[in-house]
C-alpha cells in the first residue's frame, strides 16, 4: 500500500532551510546521477562565498561552534569558509565539475535548475542564474 511518507518527507525537507547548496546539488543530480552528497561537496566552499555577505552572524556562530579562534581581522565569515574549506580537503570529498560528468553544456541548464528549484529560496542570498552560473564554473 503507498504511503505519503515519501511526500512528506520530501515537503519537510522543501521548507526546512536547505539553500542554494541543495538547489545546485539537486540539478547536478538529475542532469548527471552523482549522488546527492558528492555533489554538495563539490560546490559547498563555493555557495558558503557567495552567501557569506548576508549571512554574517550565522557564519560567525559557525565559526565558534567549530572553536575558531577570533580572527584577527574580525572576518568571521572568511574564518568558517576557511575551516569548511580545511575540512572538506582533510576529508578529499571535493571534485571538480567535469569528473561528476558535467559537459559545459550542462552548466546553465543546471544553473537554471538551481535558482527554480522551491530549496534555492531558503538561502541567505538570492542568487541569479548567472551568480550560479559563474559558481558552476568556478569548480568546474
Amino acid at each position: 500500500m503507498p504511503t505519503a511518507a515519501p511526500h512528506l518527507a520530501g515537503q519537510a525537507l522543501t521548507i526546512s532551510g536547505l539553500g542554494l547548496v541543495h538547489g545546485i546539488g539537486h540539478a547536478l543530480t538529475a542532469h548527471t546521477g552523482t549522488p546527492h552528497g558528492v555533489a554538495l561537496a563539490a560546490v559547498l566552499e563555493e555557495v558558503l562565498e557567495f552567501g557569506a555577505p548576508a549571512a554574517t552572524d550565522a557564519y560567525e556562530r559557525t565559526a565558534r561552534a567549530l572553536c575558531l579562534d577570533p580572527p584577527a581581522d574580525g572576518d568571521w565569515a572568511r574564518a568558517a569558509v576557511d575551516a569548511v574549506r580545511e575540512i572538506s580537503g582533510a576529508l578529499d570529498v571535493k571534485q571538480p565539475l567535469r569528473e561528476l560528468g558535467v559537459r559545459p553544456d550542462l552548466l546553465r541548464p543546471i544553473a537554471a535548475g538551481a535558482v527554480a528549484d522551491a530549496v534555492t529560496r531558503n538561502a541567505p542570498r538570492q542568487p541569479t542564474e548567472e551568480e550560479v552560473l559563474r559558481i558552476l564554473e568556478a569548480v568546474y
